[in-house]
Parts: structure tokens; sequence; C-alpha cells
């Protein structure tokens, strides 16, 4: 069962470090994004280092248990905060598949980490 946490912790980690690069990069796309969502881009970077900061948390936390059940919590909760923006921008189930994707996985490490603490 551990060796599926730590998979799961890995992928989770790149998903979101992968997300969470590309705000705080300010790429063009996700700038758009946020003009989109109504989020202000220095609270949208915040929120690419947010998701750094979570997955460094869930690399660390294969080490310290606590550490990467708080920081899949964290990334879960962002999912969430993620499809409430998407909701109130008026976006389609399509356009919430990433936030949805996202945060399932989060929540899969979240159990999984919990199992195996």
């Amino acid at each position: 069962m551990f060796i599926l946490t730590v998979i799961f912790a890995v992928v989770t980690a790149a998903v979101f470090a992968f997300a969470g690069y590309y705000k705080v990069s300010g790429a063009e796309q996700q700038m758009d994004e946020a003009r989109h969502l109504g989020v202000e881009w220095p609270a949208y970077r915040l929120l690419g280092g947010a998701e750094l900061l979570g997955a460094l948390g869930l690399l660390i936390g294969l080490w310290l248990s606590w550490l990467g059940v708080i920081a899949a919590f964290c990334l879960v909760a962002l999912a969430a905060g993620a499809l409430i923006v998407h909701a109130k921008a008026g976006d389609r189930l399509d356009a919430m598949r990433p936030a949805i994707g996202f945060g399932a996985l989060a929540l899969a490490t979240l159990v999984l980490r919990l199992i195996t603490v």
C-alpha cells in the first residue's frame, strides 16, 4: 500500500508543481485565465505558489507523514476553491475538468496518506 501512496504522492506533486509553475511564471494563458475567472493577477500567482508548496509538502511528506497529510488536504482545498471560482465565473463542466481531475487526484492522495500514516 505504501508504494501506491508514493506513486500517487509523486504524480500529484508533479501535476500541481506543473500548474503552479505556470501560474508563477506569468504565462500568457494563465494571465488570461485569471482575468476570465475575475482573480487579480497577484492573487493568482500566489495560488501558483501555494500549489508549488503543496507539491513540495507532498514529497517531503513521504518522510514526514504528517506533512504529507497536511499538504494533500491543502491541495484538496485549493482544488475545491478552484471549482467554486469556475462556477462563479459561469464556466461549464468541461472548463472545470482540470480542477476536478486535480481535486480527485489530491483527494486520492490524501486518503492514501491517511491510510498509511
